[in-house]
């Protein structure tokens, strides 16, 4: 607010009486009237800054330096003036507000501007999500076609293995065959004789049993001897001879040595099924001969048993080797051959079910 000037004129000695709208200072005012007017070269007396205004109550003149008029009374309009304001066309100019334009509106067009961004990378990547999707199914779909191809032709393909399996079943493949066995079968010497012997079992505490016919080690046994020796690709083991059964022509070895046992069919044979025959004629291991089964007999003289007569080649070192099924499996028990006037391939073995017989655990 400007500053009354004090060089123009002189505050009134006299006193004035109290306004009666309660603007009065705490001491008073006193009633007299002003002894003289302000001089000529000053504002009227009672004029405010920078404009005049109607006289206050209790004044003889205009109002007394306020702006816009000085005190609100009876001197002028009834209706109080706020201090430091006029009436219309005088006084200050009423104080107004900051208008300086606010950043909300500018944010809210970023904020639109971002969000309309984001919902077309959004849109964006939904159709290449829809597309890998829709590029997931077919793919899923074509390896459910082929899965299900595959399945038949694998189902297709069984069947062609079981009917060849039939067809083929019981053909001996005498080279498999052979290979699978010779590993376990052996010569055996036992004294001045000589014959051939298998591995049949896992010996209790260890090592294995073999199994050979009793007249083999016939002459050993008869002198009291109980030492012989296995041999194959020039590799020999000590045996001891465990167990006999001269009634049936059979006998068991031991030794500390492992071989794999060859195992014991469970189904008898019947004529006309394929045979292959290892052993060690004249002391010559590792002789195959095959052949099939010619007859089951248990009538044949001199012998307390049923034998299967088959006609491979056999000759005197094959006593006591395994006849082999077309699965590798041992169905008999090399024996002898019969010996006739211009007779030949006639066979003899022993039926492995007779070895199982009390002789050895099969």
């Amino acid at each position: 607010m400007p500053s009354r000037p004090t060089e123009a004129f002189a505050r009134p000695t006299s006193t004035f009486a109290p306004p009666t709208n309660g603007y009065a200072p705490a001491g008073g005012y006193a009633s007299a009237a002003p002894a003289s007017a302000p001089p000529a070269s000053a504002p009227p007396y009672g004029t405010g800054y920078p404009g005049t205004g109607p006289q206050g109550p209790g004044h003889s003149g205009p109002g007394y330096g306020l702006p816009g008029g000085g005190y609100p009374g009876s001197g002028g309009p009834t209706s109080a003036v706020p201090f430091g304001s006029g009436p219309p066309g005088g006084g200050l100019p009423p104080v107004r507000g900051d208008r300086r334009p606010r950043p909300f509106g500018l944010i809210g067009l970023v904020l639109a501007i971002v969000l309309l961004i984001v919902v077309i990378v959004q849109g964006i990547f939904l159709v290449n999500v829809s597309g890998d999707l829709d590029d997931a199914q077919a793919a899923q779909a074509k390896a459910e076609t082929a899965s299900a191809k595959d399945r038949e032709d694998m189902s297709n393909l069984t069947k062609r293995v079981q009917s060849l399996e039939e067809r083929t079943e019981g053909t001996l493949n005498s080279t498999a065959v052979a290979k699978k066995v010779l590993p376990s079968v052996f010569s055996v010497r036992a004294g001045q004789a000589t014959g051939t012997a298998f591995a049949f079992a896992t010996a209790p505490g260890g090592g294995t049993l073999l199994i050979t016919n009793y007249h083999v080690v016939d002459s050993l046994v008869s002198s009291g001897g109980k030492n012989a020796t296995i041999t194959r690709n020039s590799e020999t083991y000590p045996v001891t001879i465990d167990r006999t059964d001269k009634d049936r022509d059979l006998a068991v070895l031991r030794t500390k040595a492992k071989f794999t046992p060859l195992k014991p069919s469970e189904e008898e044979v019947e004529p006309g099924d394929p045979v292959i025959v290892v052993g060690a004629p004249l002391g010559l291991t590792d002789t195959v001969t095959t052949g099939v089964v010619s007859a089951i007999r248990d009538d044949v003289e001199g012998l307390a048993t049923r034998v299967i007569q088959f006609d491979a080649a056999i000759n005197p070192g094959n006593s006591g080797g395994p006849v082999i099924n077309a699965e590798g499996e041992v169905v008999g028990i090399a024996q002898a051959k019969i010996i006739a006037e211009g007779a030949d391939g006639l066979g003899l073995a022993i039926p492995i079910g007779e070895a199982c017989k009390g002789l050895i655990s099969c």
